[in-house]
């Protein structure tokens, strides 16, 4: 028994952020932390996974030794998902994320505050050094042979690197985060040749007003329609995923929730992503908090009634547990 979380011991490598400036962006996760665990970009790829791979042994020192120096957990401590338990510690990596910025995205999420730019000369050599790290990694055999890959560098379809992106991961399991705004073949072909492939919309909201207020786009009918040409390209039901950033006073009114709940059987998708605005994650509280769970919640208890399941992630245990119970009481009354 000791502390830790999903993505430390199921050894995740995530580049997330920008990768120029010598900033630290190879990860062990993606919460908003400043502290987070993270070295930064070495001159070789070989450079790189050994540095990863070390600050990896200490986080797992830390964490079964608390009486350590805290040299990389000392932000782990402020983050919700740290925490007790029988964890089983991976030593092949077991999920890679690339979410490296800056990437271009032609969506205007109001939410949104990545950079999207493409990437200009000092991104570029980032780019080239996460490549090279991701090259040697799977030449030492490094990475677990069924691990998914989640490729959310801004926008895939237009990304400058999507050809080389794409021809990574063509024989492997992958989540490709796209707004959909683009039907791309190689995405379609992958669905069919890789069963346990998805793509994943954040599609936050069930109406054309309100994905326009949320997207800043009047094209939600496209984008419904290229949501189907995927699913006509997938080798099974399940590879069309969605995610509904619940967001209070926005997106939470009931017509958005039943159609988001229509689209989604319309789609062989059983299962939503609620999520939560994560810029505000560690500083809600509150009269702000309460809203969100009550909000999450009533789509939490529509979704039990129509059959269907859901994960909460990116809330936090607490968040998640009172919007269990506001949905409890929902199904409850709605049951008299």
């Amino acid at each position: 028994m000791h502390q830790s979380c999903p993505l430390i011991s199921g050894f995740a490598l995530n580049f997330v952020g920008r990768v120029d400036g010598g900033r630290k962006c190879a990860m062990l996760c993606c919460e908003p932390i400043v502290e987070a665990p993270a070295v930064a970009l070495g001159g070789t790829g070989e450079e790189t996974i050994a540095a990863f791979r070390k600050m990896r042994e200490r986080v797992l020192l830390e964490c079964l030794s608390p009486n350590e120096e805290r040299l990389f957990t000392g932000g782990c401590l402020k983050c919700a998902n740290f925490r007790m338990g029988e964890w089983e510690e991976k030593y092949l990596i077991g999920y890679v994320n690339l979410s490296m910025y800056p990437s271009p995205c032609q969506s205007k999420c109001f939410y949104c505050e990545v950079d999207k730019g493409g990437p200009g000369d000092c991104a570029a050599e980032g780019f080239e050094k996460v490549f090279g790290a991701l090259e040697y990694a799977l030449g030492e055999g490094l990475i677990a042979p069924k691990t998914v890959w989640q490729v959310s560098c801004g926008e895939i379809t237009i990304h400058p690197y999507r050809d080389r992106i794409l021809d990574m991961v063509q024989d492997r399991a992958a989540t490709f985060y796209t707004n959909c705004f683009r039907f791309d073949f190689q995405i379609a072909a992958n669905l069919a040749a890789n069963p346990m492939s998805t793509i994943n919309l954040s599609i936050d909201s069930g109406r054309r007003e309100t994905w326009r207020r949320v997207k800043g786009f009047d094209n939600f009918g496209k984008v419904v329609e290229n949501l189907a040409k995927y699913r006509e390209s997938s080798s099974r039901a399940g590879q069309i995923t969605l995610k509904y950033i619940v967001l209070p006073g926005v997106n939470d009114g009931q017509s958005d929730y039943e159609n988001v709940v229509g689209l989604m059987k319309a789609l062989g998708t059983g299962h939503l992503t609620l999520a939560r605005d994560t810029r505000s994650k560690y500083g809600d509280c509150g009269e702000e908090q309460g809203r969100l769970v009550t909000a999450a919640g009533r789509l939490v208890a529509l979704l039990h009634q129509s059959g269907l399941t859901y994960d909460m992630f990116t809330f936090s245990p607490a968040e998640r547990e009172k919007a269990a119970q506001a949905a409890a009481r929902i199904v409850t009354g709605a049951g008299h």
